[in-house]
């Protein structure tokens, strides 16, 4: 990618970050949004069109490494719990909506 092409996809990605962190906030739901995203990728990592054996076996150790990382600076929670966390309580509101809907 063209510098300018970089430049103007983190600064959207960013932007989206930033209205939904805001809104789930303002709902008093913050603990139900998890942005997930790696920053740091580098060389074939980068391409959207590159599906090499060779690249998709570095992107699986990338997604790996990811979930060993913290949510952020201030949420030490690893990205790995935390994403157990979402499909739980994912889970658990699909066990209640059925229940309901046995009624």
């Amino acid at each position: 990618m063209s510098p300018l092409w970089e430049m103007r996809s983190a600064a959207s990605s960013y932007m989206n970050d930033y209205y939904l962190s805001t809104v789930f906030q303002a709902l008093d739901s913050q603990n139900n949004y998890l942005r997930v995203q790696e920053n740091a990728l580098t060389g074939t990592a980068t391409k959207f069109d590159d599906a090499s054996m060779a690249n998709m076996i570095l992107l699986v150790q990338v997604g790996e490494n990811l979930l060993k990382k913290s949510v952020s600076e201030d949420n030490h929670e690893t990205y790995e719990v935390a994403l157990k966390r979402f499909a739980k309580l994912l889970s658990d509101r699909k066990k209640l909506r059925a229940n309901k809907a046995s009624f």
